[in-house]
């Protein structure tokens, strides 16, 4: 599964280079299709095509009569697009991405199980400094 974090660089054309672990299991536990799509924590997801599909089947489960499920459809589907790694193992982020991010120069590359999430670097280091106590409590609360 995806863990830890990579700090990497966008390049003039929007690409970003995925850490070679990452990578790795790309090749050997998937096929190498991703989907890319924005997140409410105004950071950015990338899911193995097989996870993203997993994902997709637990949404079609929630009650689309709900006016925060449909909300919630609406962004994320609409969001996410497919992509593959290059042969120099980077993956384009769109402009509209990018800029739902944050996104200019640096990003952190952070393995979250089944996903890799890409954040603006300072975004990153703000919500980790932020959210210290918060965590500790939540963990706590959950016997962990």
């Amino acid at each position: 599964m995806f863990r830890g974090s990579f700090e990497h660089t966008v390049d003039s054309k929007g690409r970003v280079s995925v850490p070679s672990k990452f990578r790795d299991i790309i090749a050997d536990r998937y096929d190498g299709r991703l989907v890319l799509a924005m997140d409410y924590d105004k950071c950015l997801t990338v899911y193995p095509l097989e996870e993203w599909e997993k994902l997709e089947e637990k949404i079609r489960t929630l009650p689309t009569m709900k006016k925060e499920v449909k909300d919630f459809m609406r962004f994320l589907l609409a969001s996410a697009t497919e992509c593959e790694l290059d042969k120099q193992g980077r993956v384009l982020i769109p402009a509209v991405h990018r800029d739902h991010a944050g996104i200019v120069k640096n990003v952190m590359l952070v393995g979250i199980i089944d996903k890799i999430e890409i954040w603006d670097a300072k975004a990153w280091e703000a919500r980790n400094s932020q959210n210290g106590d918060k965590i500790g409590e939540a963990l706590a609360a959950l016997g962990l």
